[in-house]
């Protein structure tokens, strides 16, 4: 141990629970499964910023604020990512489904982005602007004036529309409506807390239902893969640009070693864009000023407007970063220590894990003031450093897929508020939900009707309440923008 070394402390020294017995262990594991967002709070509350806890995987490290943001994104030879998804036995099919660009590190998540990489960049938008513009009008065509819509289940509908056509070359029918069926049961099974608590491949347990599901779906992407591959892989698409994979000696790689990276990828694409696009819309329609102010500058920029006119939106943006900063799709990750090292001025020993989150960072009072409140004109003012503010990762590990969101999200908003008014229904509650990522859980019931700008919230509960003041009173509006 160097000099530098010798002054750091032990990680037993790091503050956190009593140890637990085995049950103890699965029983915090069902509570951090169940609600995340309160069980972090608490151990924040009790312990501090950096707390040893543990679950049923062993002893957990949760570090909260920038500077172990920073170090985590920043030494990736230190701190590998890994796979969010359940294991399952070296030769089945989760442990192949779990497998994904998420969980390479160093070498091989530097080949494949690179890989990837073409398929998400900003150039791209300009060629998918016009399809996702069709994606949206399709899917609000058959909305009448007084209905009741699931706004969750119509957002998320519609963003699978846009990522499985762009991204995978997929038609719309039967087939892809059995795998998008597919792909949402085995997620609902391998992020269900009891799942979680308790891995074990018994018939008829939780966990084994999860298992089929897997074999199901591989099965699924699998059949898809080849035929693919069997017509040609030329195109623009993600799906192409992965069965184009080389190993490092030129080889094609297998599709039963792809099939894990093309399905992880579809989730994320269309489970973080579909929440967040939700939670935006949800936003609006409860702070009317804001809505009204986002309304202006559209009505402004004329109808339909391009790409290129939207991301030069300024209120369109600050109403974006808001939502992301107060309900980031993704609230937390998690790390592995790939050997021993320094963790702030701790000494960590190898395979320490580590959960970090992006949701206590943005909600964290000495970076943002009033962090529970919806102020989209904080991002007049501030401008926070990549580990302060990270609705989409940071470093090395940024989203790949976060210029085809903020395209998908703005062209949707720009086609809905004008011409549609969105209201939940009273006294609906509103409850997180993490799967894949944060979104409300039984969905949003709204009521949509034609935009007239008579804007008013509704009274809502649940615990939304306790990410977001609903209640506060919005600023009276400064600026008019000229129609």
């Amino acid at each position: 141990m160097d000099d530098a070394s010798a002054d750091l402390l032990p990680t037993s020294a790091i503050p956190g629970p009593k140890r637990l017995s085995i049950v103890g262990g699965i029983w915090e594991q069902v509570k951090f499964d169940r609600d995340p967002v309160r069980y972090m709070y608490g151990l924040r509350a009790q312990y501090g910023d950096l707390t040893r806890f543990q679950n049923r995987l062993g002893t957990m490290l949760l570090a909260i604020g920038p500077e172990y943001n920073r170090q985590l994104h920043q030494e990736t030879d230190l701190f590998h990512s890994r796979p969010f998804v359940l294991p399952g036995g070296k030769h089945t099919s989760q442990h192949r489904l779990r497998q994904s660009i998420f969980s390479l590190n160093e070498a091989e998540h530097k080949r494949m982005r690179h890989q990837l990489l073409p398929v998400f960049q900003r150039s791209m938008m300009d060629l998918h602007q016009h399809s996702i513009r069709k994606h949206v009008e399709n899917s609000v065509s058959t909305w009448q004036p007084g209905q009741a819509r699931n706004l969750h289940r119509d957002m998320h509908l519609m963003v699978w529309n846009v990522v499985r056509d762009l991204l995978y070359g997929l038609d719309d029918g039967t087939a892809t409506e059995a795998l998008h069926e597919g792909m949402e049961h085995w997620m609902l099974q391998t992020f269900s807390p009891w799942v979680r608590a308790f891995p074990v491949n018994l018939p008829f347990t939780p966990y084994n239902r999860m298992m089929q599901d897997a074999n199901r779906l591989e099965r699924k992407f699998l059949d898809l893969m080849r035929k693919r591959r069997a017509q040609g892989v030329e195109g623009n698409d993600a799906l192409a640009a992965l069965l184009r994979f080389k190993t490092s000696d030129g080889k094609e790689v297998p599709v039963e070693l792809l099939v894990g990276h093309a399905l992880i990828l579809f989730l994320v694409a269309y489970e973080t864009t579909g929440n967040t696009l939700t939670w935006t819309l949800f936003l609006l329609s409860q702070f009317p000023q804001a809505q009204q102010d986002v309304l202006d500058e559209l009505q402004a920029l004329g109808p339909n407007p391009s790409y290129d006119k939207l991301e030069q939106a300024p209120m369109l943006a600050r109403v974006l970063k808001e939502s992301t900063r107060l309900l980031p799709a993704v609230p937390y990750s998690r790390r592995l220590a790939s050997r021993d090292g320094a963790f702030g001025r701790y000494q960590i020993p190898k395979k320490t894990r580590v959960i970090f989150s992006h949701y206590m960072t943005h909600h964290l009072p000495e970076i943002y003031s009033n962090p529970e409140r919806f102020d989209p004109a904080r991002w007049e003012t501030i401008k926070p450093s990549p580990s302060e503010f990270m609705p989409f990762g940071s470093g090395v590990r940024t989203c790949l897929g976060s210029s085809l969101a903020q395209c998908v999200i703005k062209l949707a908003i720009a086609h809905i508020l004008p011409r549609w008014k969105i209201n939940v229904v009273p006294h609906t509650q509103v409850d997180r939900h993490m799967g894949i990522s944060l979104g409300p859980r039984n969905g949003i019931p709204v009521v949509i009707s034609r935009q007239d700008r008579d804007l008013h919230k509704s009274p809502i509960t649940g615990n939304i309440r306790d990410m977001v003041e609903i209640d506060h009173p919005e600023p009276a509006k400064r600026t008019r923008i000229a129609a």
